[in-house]
């Protein structure tokens, strides 16, 4: 073959070549985002499951998020059917499927363990030294008190002879508690727990209970998930399915880049102090693990705090059905 032939032949090849990626170019832009029937109502508190979902916070005509400072709000709401999906703790989504004879589904967990023991002082180092000690606290009857009961009785130490727990309302007034009295030891979830060792340099983290739960029971601590009405997602499937794709985008965010997630989660009032909340984004423990992927974890969990008190999950662990699945 001729060079004039040569050339003529791989002009029409490139031509043909670049015709085909033009109409496949032309295809992908053509290829539209995929997007909800409707706007979802969301709930979540002030506090990691918040900050995971600052993201989407931007998209309010398809995210319509609404912060609660307590747990009781999102879940009266969840309950007359006002929210489509809540971040709520991971005790409490067990406790609304058993109640709500399973019209929740668990679509994913979203927090991980966020529990710290806090000293305003240096006496304490590890769980077995706070033996003879008075801890402050808050969530009596909520996963925190399992949670730091059997981290007690992992190490020998009865909760109820060994250690005195002083229990408050909220979480404000242990992190007021904590900071006026030399010496005191208190257990504080984040983003407190970067807030009083900003304000009160003696404050410092004396122990981290997630890691102490790892290391103890063998299993992670997944203490915060995200909840749906069953009806949601057999009614809107794909909806479910874009907005947890949105979800665990906001999460990735949030960790690989705090600095501006921390702007966006102080424009939406989560934390309004922009540099505590980058801080704090690191110890969170924001994640984003799929339902299946979260039931190990999760069952290991009930099992622990329902042999404490059944009640704590709603009197029996949830089945299988309480697990949403992609493609439901």
């Amino acid at each position: 073959m001729n060079i004039k032939k040569r050339a003529k032949k791989f002009a029409c090849a490139l031509l043909a070549v670049t015709m085909a990626s033009t109409l496949l170019l032309a295809g992908c832009a053509g290829a539209e985002e995929p997007e909800l029937s409707a706007p979802l109502k969301i709930g979540t508190l002030n506090g990691p499951t918040g900050m995971g979902m600052s993201q989407i916070m931007e998209s309010p005509e398809l995210y319509q998020v609404t912060t609660f400072q307590s747990p009781d709000e999102a879940v009266s709401k969840i309950v007359t059917g006002e929210l489509d999906i809540a971040a709520v703790s991971s005790n409490l989504g067990a406790v609304l499927y058993n109640k709500l004879e399973g019209d929740v589904v668990l679509l994913a967990t979203n927090t991980l363990g966020v529990l710290y023991i806090a000293e305003n002082g240096n006496a304490v180092g590890d769980i077995a030294d706070l033996k003879g000690k008075t801890i402050i606290a808050s969530g009596k009857g909520g996963s925190p008190e399992f949670i730091l009961n059997q981290l007690l009785l992992s190490q020998g130490i009865d909760p109820t002879k060994d250690v005195t727990v002083n229990w408050l309302m909220n979480h404000t007034d242990v992190a007021s508690s904590l900071m006026a009295a030399d010496g005191a030891v208190a257990m504080l979830p984040q983003p407190f727990m970067t807030i009083v060792s900003e304000k009160n340099s003696n404050v410092r983290l004396a122990v981290d209970l997630n890691a102490v739960w790892q290391e103890t029971q063998g299993t992670a601590l997944p203490m915060g998930i995200l909840i749906a009405q069953r009806s949601l997602v057999e009614q809107r499937a794909a909806d479910v399915e874009i907005f947890l794709k949105a979800y665990a985008e906001s999460v990735e965010l949030v960790n690989a880049d705090p600095a501006a997630a921390a702007a966006l989660i102080s424009k939406h009032g989560i934390i309004s102090d922009q540099m505590i909340a980058e801080k704090a984004i690191p110890t969170c423990n924001i994640v984003f693990i799929s339902a299946q992927d979260s039931k190990e974890d999760l069952n290991r969990f009930y099992e622990i705090i329902s042999e404490m008190d059944m009640k704590s999950v709603g009197g029996k662990i949830p089945d299988e059905a309480f697990y949403y699945s992609s493609g439901e």
